[in-house]
């Protein structure tokens, strides 16, 4: 019973801050830096659509918090990212449509 208990609480914070961000166009990527120091990896969650970037990071009582409209279509699968040193670095595949286009044959 003591398990479900946990499950159900949530868990509160008493600041929430949107962190330190930089996003750039590199080789057909979209790069976005993100400061977040004192965070530990295993915390963080990121959650991306085709055009849209959230994130959220606690430390302590503290809730870093992002929600970005990128502004450019991307592919969320092939998302990548790298945390050191409190700096995550995300990169995005920009979404090329004739990468999926279909070829029509000519008879």
């Amino acid at each position: 019973m003591e398990q479900t208990e946990n499950l159900t609480k949530s868990t509160t914070y008493n600041y929430r801050i949107i962190p330190r961000y930089g996003v750039y166009s590199e080789d057909g990527k979209i790069i976005l830096q993100i400061s977040l120091p004192g965070v530990h990896r295993e915390g963080i969650s990121i959650k991306a659509l085709k055009d849209y970037v959230s994130l959220r990071a606690p430390r302590g009582d503290t809730l870093y918090s992002l929600d970005l409209d990128l502004g450019v279509e991307i592919e969320p699968e092939k998302t990548t990212t790298n945390y050191s040193e409190g700096l995550l670095r995300v990169e995005f595949q920009r979404y090329n449509p004739l990468d999926h286009a279909y070829e029509v044959k000519i008879e």
